[in-house]
C-alpha cells in the first residue's frame, strides 16, 4: 500500500515499493483539493517505476462527506479521483471508509447502529454511484468495528442493496475484531471471511495486537497475534480471485518484513 500525502515525492513512493519487492498495490490519495493534473503525474510516476495500481484509496467518510478530518480528503477530492483514476493503468476500484458519526475513526457512536443511520449510508453511497455514473468505477467500502458497517452481516446487507456490484466490500478482518473478541480472534476472522466472501472485492492484510492498556493495535503482517497460516488458508479458499493488498507498511523495512513473512507462511503451508 502506497500512501501519497502533500509532502510525498511521487516517484520516490513507488521506488520504495519496488525496493520492498512489490510491483502491484493500492495507492492512497491523501491530497486535499487534488487536481486531475496531480493524478496524471501520479499515474506517470507509477508507470515509470513499473508499479501496477490495483486499487485507489480516497478515504472519505460517506456520512460526513465534506469533513476531511479522517484522511485529509472530502467528497470533491473523491469525485476528482474517481473521475480520473482510469489514467492509473485503467484501475476501477476506489476505496473509502464505511461511514461513521463518531468524532474519529475509532470513536464509537451509538447512532452508528441505528436503522436510520444504515439507511443514510445507503443513500450516501447511492448518490456517490450517481456522481460517477458512466465511469468505470467500483466503490469499495472498508468496514471498522466502530462504524455503521462493523461486521459481516452489516457488510453483506449493504452490498446486497447494490445488486449490480457497483458497491462491494474490503475484507480487512482485524478491523472488525473487537477488543472483547481478541481472545478468539482467529475463529472470529475465519467466520467473518466465510460470511462476507460473496460481497468482497478487495483484501487487505495486516495484523493485530494489544498494547499495555489493552487497546487494539494494527501492526504489519507477522508483527501481531493473528494465526496467519489459518488466515491465508481461509482467504485462498473463499476469495481465490480477489486482489490482496499488504497494509500498514509505512517503511521499506516493514514492507519487506511483511512480504517475507507472508511468503514464508505460504511456502510452509504449500500454498
Amino acid at each position: 500500500m502506497v500512501n501519497i500525502f502533500e509532502h510525498t515525492e511521487f516517484t520516490g513512493a513507488f521506488e520504495d515499493a519496488r525496493q520492498a519487492g512489490f510491483n502491484h498495490g493500492q495507492v492512497n490519495v491523501c491530497l486535499p483539493k487534488v487536481t486531475p493534473d496531480e493524478i496524471r503525474l501520479l499515474a506517470l510516476a507509477a508507470k515509470n517505476e513499473g508499479f501496477h495500481v490495483d486499487a485507489v484509496g480516497c478515504y472519505i467518510n460517506p456520512l460526513r462527506q465534506t469533513d476531511d478530518s479522517l484522511s485529509f480528503v472530502d467528497i470533491n477530492d473523491w469525485r476528482c479521483v474517481a473521475e480520473n483514476m482510469a489514467m492509473l493503468n485503467g484501475v476501477e476500484r476506489i476505496v473509502c471508509w464505511s461511514g461513521t458519526l463518531g468524532k474519529t475513526l475509532s470513536t464509537p457512536n451509538l447512532l452508528n447502529h441505528q436503522e436510520d443511520t444504515f439507511n443514510r449510508l445507503f443513500m450516501a453511497l447511492h448518490v456517490m454511484t450517481e456522481l460517477v455514473r458512466g465511469f468505470r468505477v467500483e466503490i469499495l467500502i472498508e468496514p471498522f468495528s466502530a462504524h455503521v458497517l462493523h461486521d459481516a452481516s452489516s457488510c453483506v446487507r449493504l452490498a446486497n442493496q447494490f445488486p449490480a456490484g457497483e458497491v462491494r466490500m474490503v475484507m480487512d478482518a482485524p478491523n472488525v475484531v473487537s477488543r472483547k473478541d481478541f481472545q478468539h480472534r482467529d475463529q472470529v476472522i475465519a467466520e467473518h471471511i466465510e460470511q462476507i466472501a460473496p460481497a468482497v472485492g478487495l483484501v487487505h492484510l495486516k495484523d493485530m495486537a494489544r498494547d499495555h492498556n489493552d487497546h487494539r493495535q494494527f501492526p504489519y503482517a507477522g508483527a501481531g497475534a493473528i494465526n496467519y497460516a489459518k488466515y491465508l488458508n481461509s482467504i485462498l479458499v473463499h476469495l481465490p480471485e480477489v486482489p490482496v493488498i499488504v497494509d500498514n507498511v509505512p517503511t521499506v523495512a516493514e514492507a519487506i518484513a511483511a512480504r517475507e513473512f507472508i511468503q514464508e507462511v505460504l511456502f510452509h503451508e504449500g500454498l
